[in-house]
């Protein structure tokens, strides 16, 4: 395989730059004219196999193109550096196995393999017919998440199905976790997801049983944290038409998401005032979460939420709050 056609192959898989510029150099290098360089497709696929095994950035991003779409190197690469592996859990059966897992401070994202018992069949539903859900309708049947003295850590979560085959008996979930009140999820302290089984919650709010039983994993002591920026944000005001002054008092930012607490002069009851809030990259464009949960009292509230897709903050310049900017640089 000449250097052209080698490098149309290559491209179809993803690295790093680094690993990348090394494989390139090393597999594309002209021989010596006496002893021709001819690459057997065998040993191409050899080659890039164990590239994508080795590649823990790789193999994390690819797979999670399935939830987010299309991620660029650098993207991959964030979600290398926070990848971290969990061990399956079998119950009555029913096999689950964390494909892939990474998160920070705020967010934690669990791709899921839920594989049941052969024979069972775990098919699409459609909104008419009900939707999957990992929790009944007990206290019993609750999922949760509980630290090492197991008390609860509030949280919410999102979850996206994917089956591949309707027909068979292995169903995939990416759920993404949110720290509702600013604990840690990634401290390297114990913190038990357990999951009672799957349940199919019908459209009038009824759950038939599919799957039971106790599935754990302590994605707290296996989490790869990431540094968030936290801007200072003294003197940051916006004017409300409504509240008067607005003022950040607080910034939390990090490759997966934004964290902002602010407060107003004027508070009116049943007014919660805020401001368009987005990240702005070096080329001029701007990143804004894509949903946001939040808390507040009479003249203060606090939002967070996690963004499309992860964020190169080595590219953010400022983040912009209505009318105000505040430099990352």
């Amino acid at each position: 395989m000449d250097k052209n056609a080698f490098q149309t192959e290559l491209n179809r898989v993803a690295f790093t730059p680094a690993g990348r510029e090394a494989l390139t150099d090393a597999l594309t290098r002209e021989a010596p004219a006496r002893r021709p360089m001819r690459w057997a497709r065998r040993g191409l696929a050899a080659a890039l196999a164990a590239v994508v095994l080795a590649g823990s950035a790789l193999a994390a991003g690819t797979l999670w193109e399935r939830y987010f779409g299309r991620l660029d190197e650098t993207q991959q690469e964030i979600i290398g550096t926070l990848s971290r592996e969990l061990p399956a859990a079998e119950s009555n059966g029913t096999t689950m196995t964390p494909l892939a897992a990474f998160g920070d401070q705020d967010f934690y994202y669990l791709m899921l393999e839920i594989r049941a018992p052969e024979g069972t069949v775990l098919p699409d539903y459609g909104e008419d017919e009900g939707y999957y859900q990992l929790f009944g309708d007990t206290l019993e049947e609750r999922l949760t998440l509980t630290d090492s003295a197991g008390q609860d850590v509030l949280c919410t979560l999102d979850y996206t199905w994917l089956n591949d085959d309707p027909t068979d008996n292995v169903l995939t979930a990416a759920i993404r976790l949110w720290s509702l009140e600013g604990t840690d999820l990634c401290d390297g302290a114990d913190k038990i997801l357990h999951i009672p089984g799957l349940w199919v919650q019908s459209p009038d709010k009824i759950y038939t049983p599919v799957l039971t039983g106790g599935w754990d994993f302590n994605i707290g002591a296996h989490s790869g944290g990431v540094e968030s920026l936290t801007p200072d944000v003294a003197g940051v005001t916006v004017e409300d038409a409504d509240c008067g002054t607005m003022t950040m008092e607080y910034l939390r930012l990090s490759p997966l998401g934004m964290r902002i607490r602010h407060s107003w002069s004027e508070p009116k009851e049943g007014i919660y005032p805020g401001a368009a809030l987005s990240v702005v990259m070096e080329d001029g464009s701007e990143v804004f979460l894509k949903d946001t949960v939040g808390s507040g009292g009479e003249n203060w509230n606090e939002e967070f939420g996690p963004f499309e897709v992860p964020v190169d903050l080595g590219k953010a310049v400022a983040v912009r709050w209505g009318t105000a900017e505040i430099p990352l640089r």
